[in-house]
């Protein structure tokens, strides 16, 4: 076979194993990890949730997430080219446009692009001032070195200090609890990565202002795309 795209590419494509290595490949395991019913939706978390843009998609997915073929999905990531973001199929070309984005997730595509810094130094403390707690600090046992710990928050630390937002609670409490209930869905469906445990600072830190009025379905396709590359 011919490989007429990039050499870099290539030699590390799925396609590539299969063709010329004559590797026999497992299907992909799903990424996305739902929104899970653990997280108790409170309508009081609404119209914070609207300021941002994200409420249809969070009803959307807050309801249910649809059930993924992993094996339709990895048959089409077989065949992705990272070059031109396109499938590259017997037919033709295929690909995810901003409009497919828009239609299927309800996702606003106007507005600022999300661009942050990716620094995580005092993490801890931005998390603390943003939603009033963090994960403590792992143990370092006598002599031991500390474990590098990811920076962000388990799905289940998340789950045990905020699924419930309590019934007096006051306006900034409520604030926080809605914070972190976006930060939870997004960290699981369109933010997912392959850890399936971990729901990254930066996505906290991205919803530090309700009304950035920020472009969430353009962020949402330019890391789909970079995602499909490194599966």
């Amino acid at each position: 076979m011919m490989w007429l795209l990039n050499d870099v590419y290539d030699v590390e494509h799925r396609a590539y194993f299969m063709s010329e290595k004559k590797m026999e490949l497992t299907p992909l395991k799903i990424r996305s990890h739902g929104a899970s019913s653990v997280m108790h939706y409170d309508e009081r978390y609404t119209p914070y949730i609207e300021m941002t843009g994200l409420l249809p998609f969070v009803q959307l997915v807050s309801r249910s997430t649809p059930n993924l073929n992993a094996a339709a999905v990895t048959s089409l990531i077989d065949r992705w080219r990272p070059e031109t973001h396109s499938f590259h199929l017997r037919t033709g070309e295929m690909t995810v446009t901003l409009q497919d984005v828009s239609m299927i997730t309800a996702l606003p595509i106007e507005g600022k692009p999300l661009c942050m810094s990716t620094d995580s130094e005092g993490w801890r403390q931005q998390m603390e001032a943003l939603i009033g707690m963090s994960p403590q600090e792992p143990e370092v046992e006598d002599g031991g070195k500390k474990d590098r710990v990811p920076a962000g928050a388990t799905f289940t630390w998340i789950a045990a200090n905020f699924a419930h937002c309590p019934e007096d609670a006051d306006d900034e409490v409520i604030q926080r609890y809605a914070r972190v209930y976006m930060w939870y869905v997004i960290s699981r469906t369109i933010f997912a990565n392959g850890t399936g445990k971990n729901a990254p600072w930066m996505w906290l830190k991205a919803l530090t202002v309700f009304d950035n009025k920020f472009s969430w379905g353009s962020a949402t396709l330019a890391y789909l795309y970079r995602q499909v590359i490194n599966c």
